[in-house]
């Protein structure tokens, strides 16, 4: 069915833009978040700046420091950023009408999810999108290579849009500004996203052999295996698979790299060649269609698409077996259009896996979440149901999924051929789909004129429910294949799902048939009964029948309706079991119903604006976990929301750069509540300024907060120009807001000069936000900028701990003195990056500090570039991981890495090597092994090569380091002892060279751990120095200066660079580390 509307489905956290490191600290309104532990599997490093460019050109720089947003050449938008269940999106202003309607894909701008799926720009040159196309020519746009795939089916195609034109095909698309719709050809724009893949006992478990005696093995029949390919040379599969093809951009060939199709492949048909006949397929007799789909790293959208359209179309096949998914919302997704659409054309069963994220309710994904599709958990040996098999009710209409369940635990089938034999065991409801789409195969030989639908309600009408599950759990129940083979009335449809929207007025009802078909020559008569299964809860009359007995003729059918009512019913999802009962048979259907909550359609209408102005609003409810858009167009829009307290928040656009931004807190839904009027009129201007007639704003950025308990809104605007910003006054409590504004040197760039000035407010939004700042009253940073041995280009960040770093231009070696608002409380955080030709580079960044003096000075970019301690290298239990950080510079509590770096790290015990990882450019940035290791205490060693050749960089051309440390089964994240030394030469120019035949002493810092290192003053460090590269080396004298050590160079009357060898050892842990082209030399 379509669904109408979002019910709470997503936990919601929406922040400021950024990814504060956890326990970080700031003034009022500046939103920051101790938001959970590290997660040892996938940590991200704390400076793992990732930049990607947007489908609109725009680029947005990410990294725990903060984010920073580049508009697209020429484009004149400011931006919004939204930060919710860990995700960052930026939206740029003439975007989020769009995506506000519908039209536009909210993914495309969920830069989290965009780096996650490696499409940032290190990893991809340009944006895959999926369009639904409106005619022949469309998507035909200057620059844009023609479609890679096209269904005339479903009116879709797939394009690749080059990011180097991302901002010309972004303005053809988008229509201009205030446009209603998407220009070129183009009805609705998605992201090309990813899915991921989602048997001796299992086989009789679901009744297959019975099955094979009554002479049913699925012959003649094709099943379809969308998946990662098989493995061609495996015995079980031997004759078995007569198609095949690649739709996979990662792999062309059909061969199974990871094991999860083959294993798929061979639940439903395998031969058990291998184990004689052990391991036999559900259906033995059937033949496989293979369609790759998937590889390592998951499969695109329209990749899975094509697939399944050649295998319904082409292939012809009866059943098609999906063991993938990815995250469902309330809208219908391309994937799952194609499974309704190619199910009603073709025939074909779609059999889908209903996902891993249990156990929490409604974690069915996409495309099991699509009406034809039947919807596959899992349950284990015993029938019980698996912890991880996803649970309904559906995501925004509260349907029955899964529908039926298999066994999905600990699940014996063929695997690509390895050392430890042809056969594996897994677990996942990917395990538990092939079972029933081999079932499916079976009836599907019994009946070769059935269509999808009735084989999907067969297979419901003969499951056998587990008392200890809900039907929102297990749907009918565990699959019985023989029994679905020998039952002679099936009930159509098999799930039948209703929604009753609010108001319930007395008598409000809705009804659907459900159809019995007798295949056999005698009739039946049924007792017919509606209950929950499994302890679910079915309050009197929400759901009831038209009989209670129902006699279906030989050969013939009869209907029952199931009535929904919402007379004095809580409202909420329930499930229950139509049941028709006669003798040993039983006919199994599901039933749901959505009572809907009171809802009401919230209109929110603006006044004092400019005729025909538009805009967006976000409503947030905190009780509810939800959030909603509503686009505003020619002063009114509309969105059906549940009852209850909600923040809503509006942005609108208006001529001549002018922006207005209003929020209304507490808003009240309800019977008196629906209709909200912002006056754009009463806006006032925000506006920073200093008394220095040459500046100029270059960004602003805004950040509004609401708290709510232990729970918070934030949403940040970016405005890279000289856009007006008007904020509507209001007054609430908790809510904050805080603005930042560089300004630099007007008509300079880069600025020999830029002003960060920060204000904040509590309790509402100002009434006066003008802020006047004297020169006389900032702090003054100079701050010098170094080159690596070589000048450069790139950028300098400054922003509030925790908010929008602002970039400004930077050509090193530079002086640029910095004049910064001194707020008590306020950490002013920066970096820096130095970028190639391609936008890649390396990237430095501290942890922000408080300005406490009028005057203060920094230093980047400093040399010696080496290993520096990370906090993610860390144990937790028995995982370990290991983070190199070869190229950090020498300032203290920094930490730096660079994406056109080769490294690689290994980690050993006890002369073993337990991982390694090899990271090439652009991933030079984080190279992160890990892996499980012995419990108890142990030592280990871990070994880093780095080496780079860039154009921003002639120092510090190879890194060497090696630990050794001991480390012990942890009970909680705990970082490494690992040991490191930093070196800082004194005295170096601004390109890092010091003096030829002078006398450079060089300041060593002994560090240990992270977050924040401790200095080691006991640990004596070693020296040593080369003038020739690393081929000859000489002791340096190491002594004891003001309490600091320091090593001692006599540089050399002639060469360009020094190296250095750095050694410690504290007795439990030791270091060692080589860096050839330490330092630059000059005369």
């Amino acid at each position: 069915m379509r669904r109408f509307s979002v019910i709470a489905a997503v936990a919601l956290t929406v922040a400021s833009a950024a990814t504060g490191v956890a326990g970080a600290s700031g003034p009022p309104g500046v939103p920051e978040r101790q938001d959970g532990q590290l997660r040892p599997a996938h940590p991200a490093p704390q400076d793992d700046a990732k930049t990607v460019t947007l489908i609109t050109g725009d680029k947005v720089t990410i990294s725990s420091s903060g984010h920073s947003v580049r508009p697209g050449k020429g484009r004149k938008v400011n931006f919004s950023t939204l930060k919710w269940k860990d995700h960052l999106v930026v939206l740029p202003s003439d975007a989020a009408p769009l995506v506000a309607r519908g039209l536009l894909d909210e993914r495309l701008f969920d830069v989290t999810q965009l780096i996650e799926w490696k499409y940032d720009d290190a990893h991809r040159e340009d944006v895959p999108v999926i369009a639904r196309t409106t005619g022949a020519a469309a998507f035909r746009i200057s620059g844009v290579p023609a479609p890679t795939w096209r269904s005339g089916t479903l009116g879709l195609a797939a394009v690749k849009v080059p990011k180097s034109d991302a901002t010309t095909t972004w303005q053809a698309l988008s229509g201009g500004a205030g446009a209603r719709s998407l220009a070129g050809g183009v009805g609705r724009l998605w992201l090309d996203g990813k899915r991921m893949p989602s048997l001796d006992a299992s086989v009789p478990q679901v009744g297959a052999p019975e099955a094979w005696k009554s002479g049913y093995t699925g012959k003649g029949v094709t099943v379809a295996v969308l998946d990662t390919g098989y493995d061609p040379a495996h015995p079980d599969l031997k004759g078995v698979v007569t198609h095949g093809k690649s739709f996979s951009t990662y792999e062309p060939d059909v061969n199974d790299h990871v094991g999860h199709g083959t294993h798929v492949a061979s639940t439903i048909a395998g031969t058990g060649a291998a184990s004689g006949g052990k391991y036999r397929g559900v259906a033995p007799d059937a033949k496989i269609a293979v369609g790759k789909v998937l590889s390592e790293l998951g499969g695109y959208d329209s990749e899975i698409v094509a697939g399944m359209e050649w295998a319904a179309n082409e292939v012809k096949a009866k059943v098609v077996n999906m063991s993938l998914g990815g995250r469902d919302d309330w809208r219908l997704d391309p994937v799952e259009e194609a499974v309704n659409v190619l199910s009603e054309r073709t025939g074909a069963l779609f059999v889908v896996a209903a996902g891993n994220e249990g156990p929490g309710e409604s974690t069915v994904g996409s495309p099991g979440s699509a009406d034809a599709a039947l919807t596959v958990g899992a349950v284990d040996k015993q029938d019980q149901l698996a912890g991880f098999s996803s649970r309904g009710p559906r995501v925004g209409d509260g349907a029955i999924k899964p529908e039926i369940t298999a066994p999905g635990v600990d699940i014996t089938a063929a695997v690509p051929g390895t050392a430890e034999g042809s056969y594996g065991a897994y677990s996942g409801t990917s395990m538990a789909t092939p079972h029933v789409a081999g079932a499916a195969a079976i009836l599907a030989q019994r009946h070769p004129d059935w269509r999808g639908e009735r084989l999907k309600s067969a297979l419901i009408s003969s499951a056998t429910p587990h008392t200890d599950s809900n039907a929102f759990e297990q749907g009918a129940g565990r699959l019985e294949a023989a029994k679905a083979l020998t039952q002679t009335v099936v009930a159509i449809p098999g799930n039948v799902s209703s929604v009753l929207r609010w108001p319930h007025e007395k008598g409000q009802q809705t009804t659907k048939a459900i159809t019995y078909t007798n295949t056999g020559d005698a009739a039946v008569t049924f007792d017919l009964a509606i209950a929950p299964v499994g302890g679910g809860a079915l309050p009197a009359g929400v759901l009831s029948l038209s009989a209670d007995r129902l006699t279906v003729p030989a050969k013939g059918e009869a209907t029952v309706t199931v009535t929904v009512a919402a007379d004095g019913i809580t409202p909420g999802a329930y499930a229950g079991v139509v049941t028709a009962t006669s003798g040993d048979t039983v006919v199994r259907t599901l039933a749901g119903a959505y009572v809907e909550p009171e809802s009401y359609d919230l209109t929110v209408t603006t006044k004092g604006g400019e005729p025909g102005q538009t805009g967006w609003v976000l409503a947030y409810n905190f009780e509810l976990q939800q959030r909603e858009w509503i686009e505003v167009r020619d002063g009114t829009g509309s969105v059906r929301l549940p009852a209850g307290e909600w923040f809503v928040d509006g942005t609108f656009d208006g001529e001549q750069g002018k922006v207005t931004m209003a929020w209304l807190p507490s808003v009240r839904l309800g019977e008196q509540t629906r209709n909200l009027t912002i006056d754009l009129g009463a806006g006032k201007e925000v506006v920073q300024s200093v008394d220095d007639p040459a500046a100029r704003r270059h960004a602003l950025a805004l950040t509004t907060r609401q708290d709510h308990g232990e729970d918070y809104i934030g949403i940040s605007y970016f405005f890279p120009n000289e856009e007006r910003l008007f904020v509507v006054p209001s007054q609430a409590p908790g809510l904050s807001f805080a603005v930042h504004s560089s300004l630099v040197k007007a008509g300079t760039t880069p600025s020999p000069y830029r002003y960060d000035l920060y204000n904040s407010a509590e309790g509402g939004l100002p009434s006066d936000p003008v802020y006047k700042a004297r020169k006389a009253d900032l702090a003054k940073v100079t701050v010098n900028y170094r080159g690596a041995g070589v000048p450069g280009d790139g950028l300098a960040l400054v922003g509030p701990y925790g908010g929008e770093l602002i970039d400004t231009p930077l050509h090193v070696p530079a002086t640029v003195v910095h004049y910064r608002s001194p707020v008590k409380g306020l950490k002013w955080q920066s970096g820096m990056v130095l970028l190639d030709e391609n936008g890649l580079g390396h990237h430095s960044a501290d942890s922000g500090r408080e300005i406490t003096g009028r005057s203060d000075t920094e230093v980047w970019n400093t040399a010696v570039f080496g290993a520096a301690p990370s906090p993610y290298s860390m144990r937790y239990g028995d995982y370990l991981q290991v983070d190199g950080v070869p190229f950090s510079d020498s300032g203290a509590g920094r930490l730096s890495r660079d994406e056109n770096a080769s490294v690689a790290v290994s980690l050993a015990k006890d002369g073993k090597e337990l991982a390694r990882k090899t990271c090439e450019p652009p991933d030079g940035a984080i190279c992160l092994p890990g892996t499980r290791v012995p419990a108890g205490e142990s030592v280990f060693t871990v070994t880093m090569s780095a080496r780079r050749q860039v154009p921003y960089a002639a120092l510090s051309s190879a890194v060497d380091a090696k630990w050794t440390f001991r480390s012990g089964t942890t009970t909680e994240i705990t970082p490494l002892p690992m040991l490191n030394v930093r070196a800082a030469p004194q005295g170096l120019d601004e390109l890092n060279r010091a003096r030829r035949s002078a006398l450079t002493p060089i300041r060593l810092l002994v560090e240990q751990g992270a977050e924040p290192p401790a200095a080691l003053d006991g640990a004596r460090p070693k020296a040593e120095v080369s003038f020739d590269e690393g081929k000859t080396w000489r002791a340096a004298p190491v002594t004891r200066v003001h309490g600091q050590w320091t090593a001692l160079v006599r540089n050399p009357a002639a060469g360009d660079f020094v190296s250095l060898r750095l050694s410690a050892d504290s007795g439990d842990t030791t270091f060692a580390q080589t860096v050839i082209r330490a330092y630059g030399l000059t005369s």
